[in-house]
């Protein structure tokens, strides 16, 4: 599951923080996509001074040695 931490609505120049909770256990390592593309790992993603470049499909994937777990998407527009 991803929460995204921001103030309402997503405004060009703000900062915005996707947080990825993964509740599996041994400790996952999660890992973040934008489109697919791998943009960062930790269980915080934080984007400062948006632009609309950054609009678009994030999910985060939780890995261990059980398997891996994707999130659902949250979408940006920016």
């Amino acid at each position: 599951m991803i929460s995204i931490s921001s103030s309402g609505e997503i405004v060009e120049g703000d900062s915005v923080t996707l947080i990825c909770s993964s509740d599996s256990n041994p400790p996952a390592e999660i890992s973040w996509f934008k489109g697919g593309t791998f943009v960062g790992s930790g269980r915080i993603y934080s984007i400062s001074k948006i632009s609309s470049d950054h609009s678009g499909e994030y999910k985060c994937k939780s890995i261990n040695e059980h398997g891996e777990k994707d999130s659902d998407a949250v979408i940006l527009n920016i």
